[in-house]
C-alpha cells in the first residue's frame, strides 16, 4: 500500500498542514521541524503528487540552468560542471529538478533566457554572466523572477548575481610571491577579454604596488590558453635580459605551459623560478612538481548560488549582489618561502 501524508504526519507526530507546507519548501516551517519531517518522508518512501503539489502552488518545481553546451565545453569550462553538480545537489533535497538548457544558438546574449522566463516551466532561472544582456537583465528585474546571475555582469543592472572574488585570489597570489622573495613577476593569462584574468591581474597589481614592485603592461601576456601558445609566451618572456623569478599562470593549462617552457630553459622550480596558478583542478593534481594553487571551492559556491535562488523563489523582493566562497591558498613545490 503507497504511503500518505496521512502516514508521513502521524509518524513525525505533525499535522497534515505542516508536511504539506515541508513538501512544498514552505518559510514558514521551522528547520528543525522540516528536517523531521524529510528524514520521515526519505524512511517512509513517500513520494508526493507532484502534479498537485505544482497546481496547489502554481509551481512546476523545475530550475532552468542556461550555460553554453557546445563540443569540448568541459574541457575549456570545467569549473561551470562543478557548479551545476553544487546546484543540483541542494535543488535535489529540495525537491526541485534542474533543467539543462544550451544557449550556444543564440544570436545574441539572453535569447533563450527570454524564451526560458516566458514559457512559464521554471520556478528560478540560474544564468552564466555571459548568457545575460542588458534587455533580458531589465526583464527579470521588471518582473521579479526569481534568478541568480553566476558571475558579476559585465554592465550595471539591478539583476541578482553572485560571484567569487577573482581580485582577491590574484591578490593572494602576488602577496605569496612577495612573501616568497619575488621581486620580478610576470602573468600568464587567457584572452584579452576574459573578465576572470582582468581580475586577477588587478588584484596582482595591487599587492604588487602595496610593496613597492613594478610591473609594466610587458609583463603581461594574454593567450588562448592552450597549452603551446601559453609555453611560447614564457619562452618569450623566461628570455628577457632581465628574467623573471615567479610566473603566475591565470590557469592551469596555462601553468602546464609554463612549465613546459621552464624546463625547455634549464630552470628548476622553485629554486630558480616560481610559479604559481589558480584552480585545484583540471590538472594541478597531476602536474610535476605539484604547483601552488590559489583555488575556489566552486562546488560550494554552486551549493551557495542554489540556496540563494531558493530564498528568491519563496521571497522574489529578495536583492542580492555579493562575492562568496573566499579563495584558498594551497601550497605546493613550485614555491619556497625566504627563511
Amino acid at each position: 500500500m503507497a504511503v500518505t501524508i496521512k502516514d508521513v504526519a502521524r509518524e513525525a507526530g505533525v499535522s497534515f498542514s505542516t508536511v504539506s507546507k515541508v513538501v512544498n519548501d514552505s518559510h514558514e516551517i521551522s528547520e528543525a521541524t522540516a528536517i523531521r519531517v524529510r528524514e520521515v518522508i526519505k524512511r517512509l518512501g513517500y513520494t508526493p503528487n507532484v502534479r498537485a503539489t505544482s497546481f496547489k502552488r502554481r509551481s512546476t518545481r523545475n530550475i532552468a540552468f542556461l550555460n553554453v553546451l557546445r563540443k569540448g565545453t568541459a574541457f575549456v569550462n570545467s569549473h561551470m560542471f562543478e557548479i551545476l553538480c553544487g546546484v543540483h545537489g541542494v535543488m535535489a533535497r529540495k525537491g526541485y529538478n534542474v533543467t539543462l538548457v544550451d544557449v550556444s544558438g543564440d544570436e545574441r546574449p539572453g535569447d533563450t533566457a527570454n524564451a526560458v522566463i516566458s514559457s512559464g516551466g521554471y520556478d528560478g532561472i540560474i544564468v552564466t554572466n555571459w548568457s545575460i544582456n542588458r534587455d533580458t537583465a531589465a526583464m527579470l528585474t521588471r518582473n521579479s523572477f526569481p534568478h541568480i546571475i553566476v558571475g558579476k555582469p559585465a554592465f550595471e543592472s539591478q539583476v541578482c548575481w553572485l560571484d567569487t572574488n577573482n581580485t582577491l585570489s590574484g591578490n593572494i597570489a602576488a602577496r605569496h610571491a612577495i612573501d616568497c622573495g619575488a621581486r620580478n613577476v610576470i602573468f600568464i593569462g587567457g584572452r584579452h577579454e576574459d573578465g576572470i584574468t582582468n581580475k586577477r591581474i588587478e588584484g596582482v597589481h595591487a599587492a604588487l604596488e602595496e610593496s613597492g614592485i613594478a610591473m609594466n603592461q610587458d609583463s603581461i601576456r594574454y593567450t588562448s590558453s592552450s597549452v603551446e601558445e601559453s609555453r611560447a609566451a614564457a619562452l618569450e618572456l623566461l628570455a628577457r635580459q632581465d628574467r623573471p623569478d615567479c610566473v603566475i599562470c591565470g590557469n592551469n593549462m596555462v601553468a602546464i605551459g609554463a612549465m613546459k617552457a621552464i624546463q625547455e630553459k634549464g630552470l628548476k622550480l622553485p629554486e630558480d623560478l616560481q610559479l604559481i596558478t589558480f584552480d585545484e583542478f583540471p590538472f594541478s593534481r597531476i602536474m610535476d612538481p605539484p604547483p601552488t594553487v590559489v583555488s575556489i571551492d566552486v562546488y560550494d559556491f554552486g551549493e551557495q548560488v542554489a540556496s540563494q535562488l531558493l530564498k528568491n523563489i519563496r521571497n522574489p523582493a529578495l536583492h542580492v549582489q555579493s562575492y562568496i566562497t573566499l579563495p584558498e591558498l594551497i601550497i605546493g613545490e613550485t614555491t619556497k618561502k625566504t627563511d
